[in-house]
C-alpha cells in the first residue's frame, strides 16, 4: 500500500508536491528557501520551512550546501519521501535504453510496450529528464542488429501466455527454406535474443518430432495459445539447448569445446576490451599481445563457424578436428571463387 502524504494547516498535499518537484528540478546545484518561496507563488518563508520539515519527517533526505555567501544555503534532493512515486533517474535511463536497443535487437512490439510504459512515467519526469532522453535518442546507435517484423500482439501475446503455463501453442511458421507456411504445435520454453544473427527467437519443444525448435519470431505468422497443458519431457535438454545456442543454431547434442588461435594485435585487443557473450568463452593472450587462444562451447557446428568465419585468415581452428576440416573446406571453396579473376 502506498504511503500517505502527511500535511498540516499551513502546507497541503498540493503544496508539498510542488516543493518536492522544485527541489528535484533544481538538481545537484540546489535551490534556496527564497527561490522556493517565489516559485511556490510567493508564499512565506515560514511555509517553505514547514514544507521542508514535513518532507524530511516523511523520509526525504535533503543535501545542504553553502554558496559564496555563507548565509545562503542551497537545498538539494538526495532522496524522496516515502510517498514519492517519482522514478529514479537510473530506472528511467534503463527504460529508455531498453526501448532504443529493442528497436534493433528484439521485436518492434516489445519496443512499443516499453514506449507505452515510458509514456506513463512521463508525467513524473522533470524537464531535465526529458532533455537527457532527447539527447539519448539522438546519440544512441545500434549496429549489427535487425528490427524484427513482429509488430502485433496477435502473435507475441499468445506466446507469452503459453510460457506462463506452460501451455501448448499452435502456430503458423514461414521458414526461410520454405515458401509455404507450416502448421506446428509446440510447447514454448524460452525467448532468446541472439545478436550474432540479429533478432528474437522462441525455443520450443516439438512433441511430434521429439526435438527442440529454435523459431525466429519474425517468421511466426499466427499464434494461438491452447488450453492443454504443455509437457516438456526433458527440461535439462531444453536448458542445454538454450545455453549453448549461437546465431540461432541449436541441437540436442552435448556441447563441444571449440579451441582456436587468433592472430593480430587489433583483434586480440578488441576481444580483451569487449569479450563476446559466447558460452564459457575464454581468451588466453600471448605475452607479446600479438595472438590469443580462444575457447568457447557450442552445440551446433553452424553457430560456431558463423562466429569464427568473421575473422577470415586471422583465425585457425585447432579443435575439434571435424570443425577444423569443415571450415578449411569452406575457406578453400571461397578462395576458389577469386582465382583467375581480376
Amino acid at each position: 500500500m502506498a504511503a500517505q502524504i502527511r500535511t498540516d494547516g499551513l502546507v497541503d498535499a498540493q503544496r508539498l508536491r510542488q516543493a518536492l518537484g522544485l527541489l528535484r528540478e533544481a538538481g545537484p546545484a540546489g535551490i534556496t528557501k527564497l527561490q522556493l518561496a517565489r516559485k511556490m507563488g510567493g508564499v512565506s518563508l515560514r511555509t517553505v520551512d514547514r514544507a521542508i520539515k514535513l518532507l524530511e519527517e516523511q523520509g526525504a533526505r535533503l543535501g545542504k550546501s553553502r554558496a559564496s555567501r555563507p548565509a545562503v544555503i542551497h537545498f538539494s534532493l538526495e532522496k524522496g519521501p516515502g510517498w514519492d512515486e517519482h522514478l529514479s533517474s537510473e530506472t528511467r535511463l534503463a527504460l529508455r535504453l531498453a526501448s532504443l536497443s529493442l528497436s534493433h535487437n528484439g521485436t518492434q512490439h516489445w519496443e512499443g510496450k516499453l514506449q507505452a510504459l515510458e509514456s506513463l512515467t512521463s508525467p513524473r519526469m522533470s524537464s531535465k529528464d526529458r532533455s537527457v532522453f532527447g539527447q539519448l535518442q539522438k546519440a544512441l546507435r545500434v549496429q549489427g542488429g535487425a528490427a524484427d517484423s513482429v509488430e502485433t500482439p496477435e502473435v507475441l501475446e499468445p506466446i507469452l501466455r503459453s510460457l506462463e503455463g506452460p501451455r501448448e501453442l499452435e502456430l503458423e511458421y514461414h521458414s526461410a527454406a520454405t515458401k509455404k507456411g507450416s502448421a506446428l504445435t509446440v510447447v514454448p520454453f524460452a525467448l532468446t535474443h541472439d545478436l550474432f544473427s540479429g533478432g528474437a527467437f522462441l525455443l520450443a519443444w516439438d512433441p511430434k518430432h521429439k526435438l527442440p525448435l529454435h523459431l525466429r519470431l519474425g517468421c511466426i505468422q499466427k499464434a494461438k495459445a491452447l488450453t492443454r497443458s504443455g509437457l516438456i519431457p526433458d527440461p535439462l535438454l531444453m536448458a542445454r539447448a538454450t545455453a549453448f545456442q549461437i546465431g540461432g543454431w541449436t541441437s540436442t547434442e552435448e556441447a563441444f569445446t571449440v579451441r582456436a588461435r587468433l592472430e593480430g594485435a587489433h583483434w586480440v585487443q578488441s576481444l580483451k576490451e569487449a569479450p563476446p557473450a559466447l558460452p564459457d568463452f575464454a581468451c588466453q593472450v600471448a605475452r607479446n599481445g600479438e595472438s590469443a587462444e580462444l575457447t568457447f562451447r557450442a552445440n551446433h557446428g553452424a553457430g560456431a563457424s558463423r562466429w569464427l568465419l568473421q575473422f577470415g585468415e586471422a583465425v585457425e581452428v585447432l579443435e575439434p578436428a571435424w570443425l577444423r576440416k569443415e571450415i578449411a573446406g569452406r575457406l578453400s571453396a571461397a578462395a576458389a571463387k577469386y582465382r583467375g579473376k581480376k
